[in-house]
């Protein structure tokens, strides 16, 4: 759970809550637990499952960061389907 660990992630509901540094700068992102279920093989929504998806999914959802990193937003940027492509 390196990726986990060093993101800080989180479950929260039925997404998945965490942090990257990115050119100097922290951003909190959020992916969906749908996205976790589709694209990264998470069995069901809980904790257990969509953290070990996140896991499993860690250099795509690296990349996905690193696309929308620039986005505006008040809280966590939201990473979902389209940004699987």
């Amino acid at each position: 759970m390196k990726f986990t660990k060093s993101t800080e992630a989180k479950a929260q509901g039925d997404a998945v809550v965490f942090v990257m540094e990115l050119s100097g700068v922290r951003r909190q992102f959020e992916i969906s637990g749908d996205v976790l279920r589709r694209r990264f093989g998470a069995r069901d929504d809980t904790a257990t499952e969509l953290l070990r998806a996140f896991e499993q999914g860690a250099q795509a959802i690296r990349e996905a960061a690193q696309e929308a990193r620039s986005v505006p937003a008040d809280g966590p940027i939201m990473l979902g389907a389209g940004d699987f492509q």
